[in-house]
């Protein structure tokens, strides 16, 4: 492993070498004094004109810190939900409903729902498929075997969808909400490339922390990967979009190639299959995006293509265009936070798509 003394050196040749080809041949305009490469006779610079940006660190311009681990520092930038204007109370109610015991209409009461929180916990972290974790209908309670078959009372296809208890439930129910984590990865590809950003969310007692942990350079992409893999640790579960097809199985493979250890298994919640199960049919598509709008009506605003973010971080280690990553910081926050706002809405048969 390199030294941290001898990666900041790599880190300043390269910057230093961009820098200088950045300027041109002939460096910046020195024809005055104070120009800093602008003309001062009142006249604007001649067309072409090639200005340098000044590398600078993430740091200097996103509040942070940096973390030293066994494989190396990271920088870490963190926000809190109450600073985006929004109320973690609410949160903080609904996934307690989601968390509660007491509407359950299982005939064998609480204790067998525990029970099957147990089993579905397990096999979302990779057990055998149990038939017993299909969705239960709960039906009418004032309805029973005994009634004749006209007075039957009738259940419309809505009502029994209502009813459903989906088995993901079950991971509230057994581990409650406060050590959940959720995970979005900024890569440089879909495979075979590095992992520069990992946002997650950590739930506290009266606010949410949105934690943000960023490689400076492709060096630090170890220290990264530890670090997500220590938060894993420390969760009852995960929650991802689409993590279980991208997200999990990449850091893997980039622990692979690091030679590093990580979290083999844990109970997951992937809302892309929770969202196609629900709104598949009446939805265009289930990204991400389409459920901000057409389930929590929320349009995004500074906003960065996904297919320009490995470029922008190229940049960033290469020329040390640091204020080029900010729209990336904000795509991944905005992710995250979509990922907590939209759990209670898959699970709440009355929520509103538009």
């Amino acid at each position: 492993m390199l030294s941290r003394s001898l990666r900041d050196r790599i880190s300043g040749f390269i910057r230093e070498g961009f820098s200088r080809t950045g300027a041109g041949a002939s460096g910046p305009a020195t024809n005055g004094p104070e120009t800093n490469g602008h003309a001062t006779n009142g006249h604007h610079p001649p067309a072409g004109d090639d200005r340098s940006i000044i590398p600078c660190g993430i740091e200097e311009i996103l509040p942070g810190g940096v973390i030293q681990g066994p494989h190396g520092p990271a920088f870490v930038h963190e926000r809190l939900y109450t600073d985006l204007g929004e109320r973690p109370d609410l949160v903080f109610e609904r996934y307690g409903a989601l968390s509660a015991l007491d509407d359950i209409k299982h005939d064998e009461g609480s204790a067998q729902a525990g029970h099957d929180a147990g089993h579905v916990a397990a096999a979302l972290a990779g057990a055998p498929y149990d038939p017993a974790l299909e969705p239960r209908v709960v039906y009418d309670p004032e309805w029973s075997p005994s009634t004749s078959a006209s007075a039957a009372p009738a259940i419309d296809l809505p009502t029994i969808v209502a009813r459903m208890e989906w088995p993901e439930r079950g991971l509230f129910r057994r581990f409650g909400y406060r050590r959940m984590l959720f995970l979005d990865l900024e890569t440089c590809g879909l495979s075979a490339c590095p992992v520069f950003l990992a946002g997650v969310c950590l739930l506290g007692e009266k606010d949410l922390v949105l934690r943000q942990i960023f490689a400076r350079d492709y060096a630090e992409e170890r220290a990264l990967i530890h670090e997500v893999a220590r938060l894993m640790s420390e969760a009852d579960f995960l929650v991802t979009f689409n993590g279980k097809s991208f997200d999990l199985p990449f850091l893997r493979d980039r622990a692979a190639h690091h030679l590093m250890t990580f979290p083999a298994a844990i109970p997951h919640l992937d809302l892309l299959w929770l969202a196609r199960r629900r709104w598949r049919h009446t939805l265009p598509d289930c990204k991400l995006k389409t459920l901000e709008w057409r389930v929590l009506r929320r349009r995004r605003a500074g906003d960065v293509g996904g297919h320009e973010i490995p470029g922008l971080y190229h940049d960033y280690v290469q020329r040390g265009e640091a204020h080029r990553l900010v729209p990336v910081f904000h795509h991944n926050m905005l992710d995250v936070v979509a990922m907590v706002e939209l759990i209670p809405a898959l699970f709440d048969p009355d929520a509103v798509v538009y």
